[in-house]
């Protein structure tokens, strides 16, 4: 179940055109039981104004999830704790022991991969906007990328996950399977997923494990190779010692 690691946040826009205000902050979803089902939504914040309002929502895994997956990072969506209660701020979280009252954790892709969407950060001043719309929501040329713009986000949760070179990406059954060969057919939860991948050798045989006789010839190949290197090395010794005894030999000839 993924009921405590993929969960929604929520994405809050203030527009006035009039004022030309425009608003942003990405809010944590607010955790309940029903009927003994866990559940996440995104209920506005009392203590804000009335303007604010719902404008997307997107899936990410629980911060307190460990281990980080490959490929993911901690992000902390840095908000204001005075009005007018806005993001102000993104950045990777590097230590997972500094936790911060005025940031809303998350963790999803750093890179584009399947069945997510890219996030954009318009930043203006000491304002954030998070919007999937990659035009910043004015004309005005102030506007830039936050320096983590942008990010990829899943938009759904009931979402399994595959394991493609010692990554666990979001999977479903339209994408053609590039890899017939993987013995684990079934797509997986991401605990499931995370614990399948970390059985793997990455990269090199495609996010699948070596057999003896792959893993005999990737040893016969280094020590191929390594042979190869002392030869070189061997013969380039000898040939400037050569060179060497050539110059003394030339030079002795000259004083007689």
């Amino acid at each position: 179940m993924n009921d405590d690691v993929i969960i929604p946040y929520c994405i809050w826009h203030y527009i006035d055109i009039e004022t030309q205000t425009f608003l942003g902050y990405i809010g944590g979803p607010k955790k309940s039981m029903k009927n003994g089902i866990i559940e996440f939504d995104c209920i506005p914040d009392e203590k804000k104004d009335s303007k604010w309002f719902l404008a997307d929502s997107f899936y990410a895994v629980s911060p307190s999830f460990r281990p980080i997956p490959i490929g993911m990072k901690i992000f902390c969506a840095k908000k204001n704790i005075d009005f007018p209660y806005n993001t102000n701020d993104l950045y990777l979280m590097y230590d997972p022991y500094n936790i911060k009252d005025d940031c809303i954790y998350f963790t999803t892709y750093i890179q584009p991969v399947p069945n997510t969407k890219p996030l954009y950060f318009h930043k203006i001043g000491d304002n954030i906007f998070p919007s999937f719309d990659s035009i910043p929501p004015s004309s005005s040329p102030e506007w830039t990328q936050s320096f983590i713009s942008p990010i990829f986000v899943m938009t759904s949760k009931d979402i399994k996950f595959k394991c493609v070179n010692g990554r666990c990406l979001p999977w479903i059954d339209d994408i053609p399977n590039l890899y017939d060969s993987d013995p684990h057919k079934d797509l997986l939860s991401l605990q499931n997923c995370i614990v399948y991948c970390n059985e793997l050798v990455i990269s090199k045989n495609n996010g699948r494990p070596f057999n003896i006789l792959q893993i005999a010839s990737d040893q016969n190949t280094k020590h191929v190779d390594k042979t190869n290197i002392l030869c070189i090395v061997i013969v380039s010794l000898v040939f400037l010692l050569l060179i060497v005894l050539f110059c003394f030999l030339l030079q002795w000839k000259r004083k007689k």
